[in-house]
């Protein structure tokens, strides 16, 4: 059970009858003596919400669950010729039978009728317009016919909403004429990921395991691709538009990177507070006498995604910053992580683009033999462990901090996405308190929320391949698996296991040789 402390291995040091004393509920007789039986008040008050809350969450899945159903069972109707009969109108009305005058325009076939008459009806039932009723139907039979194994975990609370969302959207660019065991299969080996992942996570796992059952090469779909490629312009509110190309993803993702990296350079802070000193050193008073008020600054502060956009705008406009030099000399880093076969020509398994996820082969060799904006990451083809990244002070040197940032990937708080290279790297074992600056005890965080690891009694713990398990305040553990090695351990052939022989069994399983036993973990529900 957490702690109010904020170290992973303190206790509390408030004793049963201190804590009586605090919260003004008093133990029975005898209870002083029994420190295993205190329960930590913080901890108490926080499950009290926390474990209401985590039903609640499982029963509003289960009602999308039974939502999806009713609404396929709707879809179902629109294909029964008695009900199909029934949504029929007057034919004289309709124009139906009258192909000379067509009145209201072109007769709906049968099913165009029922699919509209049911459209109709959920969206007048739930108040909703037509064209989110109808894709809600068609989602939902979709969803219960082709992923029986995703409904029957929503159901029963294991999955969000959210993750069956991803898995429509991964799933909706197969082909309709895909081979019969390639979504049965997709499904079974997507599940665990989304028992275990964020859906923007799972998302990611999903899409890198769809590549290696997709019927479709890579680079044939790629080559499709590229002669998509445009530049949309769509008007927005206030103004404003967006301005949206549509690029091969290695192109995109370097593109996105370089803004990042130049927007970083920018500093308004140093020319706001130099436009404010010359200010105020002429408006103090006019001239004669009279105070006469600042002017408000001419610079304004910009967030990060401010300074990105401006930045964009800038390129495109003028080739070059409006300042003359803005962006030169400044490059954007992407990983790719591309198997030994793969570089070798031995295999078809696609390469991953750090962000992204499967890339086609072609682009990967290319990026990997030439292009030095790209850091290459080569692993062993069957265990996917880092074979090469190009590699006692409290500063990890580069090569640690770039392997830390390799091996992690994102932040480690179970469910934050942002990229490891744009995040801090924390000491789980406080460097002043013993820890060691290395990769067993070092771990990337984003900024938020490595002040909240350290301003809150959240505890964390790290196994020695990096694996971090966090301790809330309300006594749960939640670990953060890693979505590569997920779909790893996916992709990895079954191996049955030999029968034992009649009257020999397996003997016990050895505890590890040092370290503490593992704690007692708790599932999370997402």
């Amino acid at each position: 059970m957490a702690t109010s402390n904020a170290t992973p291995d303190s206790t509390p040091d408030d004793t049963p009858d201190d804590a009586a004393r605090l919260t003004g509920h008093p133990h029975p007789a005898g209870a002083a003596g029994e420190l295993d039986d205190y329960a930590d008040p913080v901890a108490e008050a926080i499950r009290a919400v926390i474990d209401p809350l985590i039903a609640n969450a499982k029963v509003i899945a289960a009602a999308y669950a039974e939502r999806t159903r009713l609404l396929a069972e709707l879809d179902r109707l629109g294909h029964d010729r008695w009900i199909i009969a029934g949504l029929a109108g007057d034919p004289i009305e309709s124009g139906r039978n009258d192909p000379d005058t067509q009145k209201h325009g072109p007769a709906w076939d049968d099913e165009e009728l029922a699919r509209r008459a049911m459209a109709a009806e959920v969206g007048c039932a739930l108040r909703m317009n037509f064209q989110t009723a109808a894709m809600m139907i068609c989602d939902a039979a979709r969803f219960t016919e082709q992923l029986p194994l995703f409904h029957r975990a929503l159901a029963e609370g294991r999955i969000g909403w959210g993750h069956v969302m991803k898995m429509m959207e991964v799933t909706a660019s197969l082909p309709v004429d895909l081979p019969e065991h390639v979504l049965p299969r997709l499904e079974e080996m997507t599940l665990t990921a989304a028992e275990k992942l964020t859906p923007g996570k799972f998302a990611k796992v999903a899409r890198e395991l769809r590549e290696s059952l997709h019927p479709i090469p890579l680079q044939d779909r790629v080559n499709a691709g590229i002669r998509e490629r445009r530049v949309v312009l769509r008007p927005d509110i206030n103004g404003m538009s967006w301005l949206n190309a549509y690029l091969k993803a290695d192109e995109a993702a370097a593109i996105y990177e370089r803004l990042t990296q130049i927007a970083k350079t920018l500093n308004d802070e140093d020319e706001t507070e130099a436009s404010s000193a010359n200010t105020d050193s002429v408006a103090d008073t006019g001239t004669d006498g009279a105070f006469t008020p600042p002017q408000p600054d001419a610079i304004v502060c910009r967030t990060r995604d401010q300074r990105r956009a401006d930045t964009y705008r800038d390129l495109l406009l003028d080739g070059i910053g409006a300042d003359g030099k803005l962006g030169r000399g400044i490059r954007g880093t992407v990983n790719i992580t591309v198997p030994v076969l793969t570089l070798l020509g031995h295999s078809d398994q696609p390469a991953i683009l750090d962000g992204y996820g499967p890339i086609d082969l072609e682009t990967a060799r290319r990026l990997t033999g030439t292009a030095t904006s790209f850091t290459r990451i080569l692993t062993h083809p069957h265990t996917g462990t880092i074979l090469s990244v190009d590699r006692d002070s409290y500063t990890p040197p580069a090569d640690l901090r770039r392997y830390v940032q390799i091996r992690d990937n994102t932040c480690q708080r179970p469910g934050c996405n942002r990229q490891a290279i744009h995040s801090e790297i924390d000491h789980t074992q406080a460097w002043n308190a013993g820890g060691t600056t290395s990769a067993d005890n070092l771990v990337s965080l984003c900024r938020p929320d490595h002040r909240l690891k350290h301003q809150s009694s959240f505890t964390t713990r790290q196994a020695p391949d990096g694996t971090l398990t966090w301790t809330s305040p309300g006594g749960k553990t939640y670990t953060n698996p890693r979505a590569h090695d997920l779909v790893r351990a996916a992709l990895e052939p079954v191996v049955p296991r030999k029968p034992e022989a009649q009257g020999l069994t397996s003997p016990p399983p050895v505890p590890p040789a040092s370290g503490p036993p593992p704690l007692d973990e708790e599932e999370a529900p997402f």
